[in-house]
């Protein structure tokens, strides 16, 4: 019997971040093409399937295989066959059938050689912020109006500067010093769209824990519950 072990937070499947018995580790964006393709898979199919994928060369091929209506990012790693994190932004390619649009970047920090590969990945020194918005195919992919809150949640990222620490990653996502668009958004917010932070996720790769804090954890970085990833593996 093939039993499946994943893990997932309250059900936000597909949507928001998750991990599997082949440890493989992820995060999501939805990123907002101004089209959609018909006859094309919905994004939350695609991303449910990620927790299926068993390394790299799967993952690409999933990807590749899968023809997307709507645009999203991936954020991930193979933790226990990778020394990298990966990105991918993907959105439909109308000019072809079942095809998609693919940016897949490698981060790697200041010490790593990655060796030759075929696949024409590009790669990024030391670390990667991703928001709401194609920042690798936005030469092909025309977007609908940019979100203000994304933009802004960019350009505070940006004055931020690099992250060094996990201190460093916490603040980023627990800032809240744009009034309008903070990064980390609270209920009684007067932003145009009402979204709120549901729960703010940490994975840790060197103690392979996934941190879940449903506050603040700029504010209080203890977290609300604490996942232990090497139970996902075989």
């Amino acid at each position: 019997m093939n039993t499946k072990k994943i893990f997932d937070y309250f059900f936000l499947l597909g949507n928001a971040f998750g991990a599997n018995k082949h440890g493989f580790a992820f995060s999501l964006n939805g990123l907002y093409p101004n089209f959609v393709g018909h006859d094309r898979l919905p994004r939350q199919i695609v991303n449910r399937a990620l927790l299926s994928v068993r390394n790299e060369e799967d993952l690409d091929n999933l990807l590749h295989t899968s023809p997307v209506a709507f645009g999203f990012c991936i954020n991930g790693t193979f933790y226990c066959q990778q020394n990298y994190l990966i990105n991918y932004e993907i959105g439909p390619n109308l000019k072809i059938d079942n095809e998609n649009y693919i940016s897949k970047r490698l981060i790697i920090n200041d010490d790593q050689k990655i060796n030759q590969r075929d696949d024409e990945c590009k790669t990024v020194l030391n670390y990667l912020v991703h928001y709401n918005h194609y920042e690798y195919l936005n030469k092909v992919i025309i977007e609908q109006k940019p979100l203000s809150s994304t933009l802004s949640r960019w350009k505070r990222g940006q004055e931020l500067g690099e992250l060094f620490t996990n201190n460093d990653a916490i603040n980023l996502l627990g800032d809240n010093e744009n009034e309008t668009f903070p990064i980390f958004r609270v209920s009684n917010q007067t932003d145009v769209d009402s979204s709120v932070t549901l729960c703010t996720a940490h994975f840790n790769f060197h103690t392979l824990q996934l941190s879940i804090y449903e506050h603040n954890p700029k504010d209080n970085n203890q977290p609300s519950f604490i996942y232990n990833l090497i139970n996902l593996l075989n």
